[in-house]
């Protein structure tokens, strides 16, 4: 059995389409989905719609911390520093772009979920066991891994949130980041997914790495008025956070 893992699509409906056709043309139609699917990027309604596609089999499908903004921020939200105010752009402009009942749909998503696969447990986050706003990849400790992953029962963590892929294990569990399907932040600007493995044995994570079209992206976040479209630009070319943000 073979899945596809995706996290951190964030809005980017060119990155997803080439995906979906990737892991389709190796034959995989299970897929699961970590989080942070619309925001912030200029297709959250297409992303929404991609995901759809009656072909394929969702397995799980969890929150992350952009698509907690529907929770967190309204019409009556202080936005009282730069960075805020960014954040209720982004969010403005996926309320403005998403049919009511997407917006549901991903407000009653669960915030993880464990599943059992061939006699291996699974267990679903955006970023940690811990917590939806860190994340475990290269930069994380060992020790600080342990902590983060204290308590877990089952044998296969799956995570995204950092836009960097990691493949580890730590204390007898595989930990596997799958990076970003549409922002990836670890100096290659290529679609990053995850595929698992499954067998009876043994379970294979493997990084899929796929190039696409960036100049289309961009060519919509300019004809969609994205905001802040210079940072976004910047970011998806170069794969790297722009500090100034």
């Amino acid at each position: 059995m073979k899945i596809a893992v995706l996290s951190d699509i964030h809005g980017n409906g060119i990155a997803l389409s080439y995906a979906i056709k990737d892991f389709k043309n190796l034959g995989i139609n299970k897929i699961i989905i970590l989080g942070d699917v619309v925001m912030k990027g200029p297709m959250p309604s297409q992303v929404m719609e991609l995901l759809n596609d009656k072909s394929l089999e969702i397995l799980a499908w969890i929150k992350g911390n952009t698509d907690m903004w529907f929770e967190e921020i309204s019409e009556t939200w202080m936005n009282s520093s730069v960075k805020e105010r960014q954040l209720y752009l982004y969010y403005k402009y996926a309320e403005d772009n998403l049919k009511k009942e997407q917006i549901l749909f991903i407000k009653n998503l669960p915030l993880e979920y464990s599943l059992l696969l061939n006699e291996f447990k699974i267990l679903c986050v955006h970023g940690t066991p811990k917590s939806i706003v860190e994340a475990i990849d290269d930069s994380v400790s060992e020790d600080e891994i342990r902590k983060a992953i204290n308590g877990v029962s089952e044998q296969v963590i799956l995570c995204g949130h950092s836009h960097t892929c990691f493949i580890g294990e730590v204390n007898n569990k595989k930990i596997f980041n799958v990076g970003s399907i549409g922002n990836s932040l670890d100096g290659d600007n290529r679609i990053s997914y995850g595929i698992l493995d499954i067998s009876k044995k043994e379970i294979k994570c493997t990084n899929r790495r796929i190039e696409y079209p960036i100049n289309e992206i961009i060519d919509i976040s300019i004809k969609n008025k994205f905001p802040l479209l210079d940072e976004y630009k910047s970011v998806i070319l170069t794969a790297c956070m722009n500090l100034k943000q």
